[in-house]
């Protein structure tokens, strides 16, 4: 059975799209087109912003693993007294290791509206129009 879950790439561009669809649904003309531009724009900013968040912290991880394997390989070559110090340091490595790149659980995590930003709000409201109308017509 194929796994039914949509990509970040596919979420953004149906909620860009829903954007624009509510656009054209409200009229070609009309002063609600820069603001559900501006809204398109800066969610698209938003996720390139992520995305490149996302490159940097994976290559910061390699890098940060790298690291750990040298600490250990060196740690086994050397002297009993050098190792005590060189094992804290890896264990606190570790423990950093672990508080930045574990998965995030996100049943502990809870979003409060006042933290959204406002183009999300505004997206948010104007696809829940959309969908309210399309009910209603239905």
């Amino acid at each position: 059975m194929a796994d039914k879950t949509m990509s970040e790439d596919q979420m953004v561009d149906i909620v860009r799209n829903a954007l624009l669809v509510a656009g054209h649904e409200m009229g070609q003309e009309g002063d609600h087109w820069p603001v559900i531009n501006d809204t398109v724009y800066k969610i698209m900013k938003d996720f390139e912003d992520v995305k490149i968040e996302k490159n940097v912290i994976a290559e910061v991880k390699k890098n940060y693993e790298l690291m750990l394997q040298q600490l250990i390989k060196l740690r086994n070559e050397t002297s009993e007294e050098e190792k005590g110090e060189l094992e804290s340091t890896i264990t606190e490595l570790r423990a950093l290791y672990r508080a930045c790149f574990d998965e995030v659980q996100n049943e502990f995590i809870s979003l409060n509206d006042a933290e959204l930003p406002e183009h999300i709000k505004r997206a948010e409201a104007i696809i829940d129009t959309l969908e309210e109308e399309y009910v209603t017509n239905r």
